[in-house]
């Protein structure tokens, strides 16, 4: 198997957050050319397995990708899964269409020489829109251990801080803007919660450092250059630390806001047969450093320690089946989401012999070979 015209193919089969079905159907192709059966479940997950046992290792990563924006701000076409200079560029290169691919010729290698266990590939789909196959497939899946292949430049990685979307909703009474004494301006309110936060407490973690307040985006309604608003709306990014209670940042957030409305948002998500509704509350991830498999995973790979993802994954709700969570994959993280996404190709080929190195120690780990 040829893992670049694999990843090719993926980034050509655009799928954004709900419409993951083209890069559903190359990785079902891929899967049955390797002699593999693979299924789509309920929610449109992509999943085969090789080998038995009692012990299962668990490859997975996203199929979506988010928007491309405007063609023009590429180097090269953002679905043209092209090699240029030995790297390949497109959307989801890094984020994570190469991983998916060097984890699909991981799956081919170790079929021909099966190890001691069972292992299992498993794509989802809207990771980048709060986890819903994720969530969906953790339900039923029961590995014991897990790689998960967001991009971290081939480096082992065991976990993230986790981020709240707190919303602050103003009212205020629209008005002409030449009488604005005719109605009430949240605008000034809106912007002392901005100043106050500014000063808002944030907790430390002496291995996730520190957590963030973050105002990412305000709005008032209606969009109109001469009108006093009626309503004023920001949001804030808080990425917050094992310790740190979601409720209580809330709370606090609400003692400086005045008479806003301080929330988190509920998103309603449906793929294939399954809908969930869950708050935009993602939690953080961490493996304890001295874990027996994780030790393990840096011997094999002759890292001296994990690094930390400074974004967000799926981790939280793969591990919540009981799996030991680590993290591996192709592509600098800093280019995913960017005009500039791209992976060396030969970081790909690594990433594959890396995937197969590490199902096998971890399998072996599991039975008791360590």
């Amino acid at each position: 198997m040829n893992v670049v015209k694999t990843a090719s193919r993926l980034i050509r089969a655009e799928s954004p957050s709900g419409g993951e079905a083209p890069a559903a159907r190359v990785l079902m192709e891929e899967a049955e050319a390797l002699g593999f059966r693979p299924r789509l479940d309920d929610a449109g997950n992509v999943e085969f397995a090789l080998g038995e046992g009692p012990f299962e290792v668990l490859l997975t990563g996203h199929m979506d990708v988010v928007p491309a924006g405007e063609a023009d701000a590429w180097p090269h076409p953002p679905y043209g899964g092209e090699v240029v200079e030995g790297e390949l560029w497109g959307r989801g290169a890094v984020d994570m269409k190469g991983a998916l691919a060097a984890m699909l010729g991981a799956m081919a290698d170790l079929a021909a020489d099966p190890p001691p266990g069972r292992v299992r590939f498993l794509a989802v789909v809207q990771e980048e829109v709060g986890g819903l196959g994720s969530r969906f497939a953790a339900e039923r899946l029961r590995a014991d251990a897990a790689i998960l292949g967001e991009p971290s430049n081939n480096r082992l990685m065991r976990g993230h801080r986790g981020r709240i979307e707190v919303w602050a909703d103003y009212e205020g009474r629209l008005a002409h803007a030449a009488r604005p004494e005719l109605g009430h301006n949240p605008l000034p309110d809106l912007g002392r919660f901005l100043a106050a936060l500014e000063a808002f407490e944030t907790a430390e973690h002496p291995e996730l450092g520190p957590a963030s307040c973050t105002p990412t985006y305000v709005e008032s309604r209606p969009r109109a250059t001469n009108v006093v608003p009626g309503l004023a709306q920001v949001c804030v990014d808080y990425r917050f630390v094992p310790g740190e209670d979601p409720e209580a940042i809330l709370e606090r957030m609400r003692l400086i806001a005045g008479d806003a409305s301080v929330y988190v948002p509920e998103s309603e998500r449906a793929s294939g047969e399954v809908t969930m509704r869950y708050p935009m509350v993602f939690p953080p991830h961490l493996v304890p450093a001295d874990h027996p498999l994780l030790q393990a995973a840096l011997a094999e790979l002759k890292q001296p320690e994990a690094g930390i993802w400074w974004f967000t994954t799926d981790a939280p709700y793969l591990a919540a089946s009981g799996a030991v969570v680590l993290g591996l994959g192709p592509g600098d993280p800093e280019l995913a989401h960017t005009t500039r996404e791209r992976v060396p190709v030969s970081e790909l080929e690594r990433a594959r012999t890396l995937y197969v190195r590490l199902v096998r120690r971890l399998l072996e780990v599991l039975h008791g070979k360590a």
